[in-house]
């Protein structure tokens, strides 16, 4: 599966949670989101620090946090903020969806997401310990998506890519 094939999979199962997904189909997916991700936190920035430079080179103080503040807000209402969080909205779905369908593939239940996620939302809850957690838990999710299918069918269904016997190539 190419690149482009594995973005137009990955929208048409929008929210299946249910199937088997390809390396290939995760990955590139994942590679399409963090690219656009990129681009619009890039665009954002500028618009974030165009703002605060210029607050800063005109005698303002870094240091007041009301000001900042003020500046941020103003932040929240331009297209790239618009456009980076309608991004994140759009393709939340297919992403958890696109990572179950992954689990299934080599065999595991779609809740060993929550090794990634789990972490993630940890972050937020105990901020230093559960960056950790976040590590450790995004490594491990790496560790099991980056792991071959499994041959033939499991009880998530057939392999997507198509090998039914054992020691079979193919990405």
């Amino acid at each position: 599966m190419n690149f482009t094939e594995a973005v137009k999979t990955c929208f048409a199962k929008y929210a299946t949670f249910t199937g088997r997904a390809r390396r290939s189909e995760h990955w590139y997916f994942f590679l399409f989101v963090t690219l656009i991700q990129i681009v619009l936190y890039s665009w954002l920035m500028t618009k974030v620090m165009g703002p605060m430079m210029e607050y800063i080179q005109s005698g303002g103080d870094p240091q007041d946090q009301d000001a900042i503040l003020g500046i941020m807000k103003g932040v929240l209402t331009t297209p790239p903020f618009i456009g980076f969080i309608l991004f994140w909205l759009i393709t939340l779905l297919p992403i958890i969806a696109v990572q179950i369908r992954r689990m299934h593939d080599t065999s595991r239940s779609g809740w060993w997401i929550l090794t990634y996620w789990g972490g993630q939302i940890m972050t937020y809850i105990i901020p230093l310990f559960g960056s950790v957690i976040a590590l450790a838990g995004a490594i491990w999710f790496i560790v099991l998506a980056c792991q071959d299918s499994t041959p033939g069918t499991n009880k998530y269904g057939p392999n997507p890519k198509g090998i039914d016997a054992i020691g079979s190539a193919g990405f």
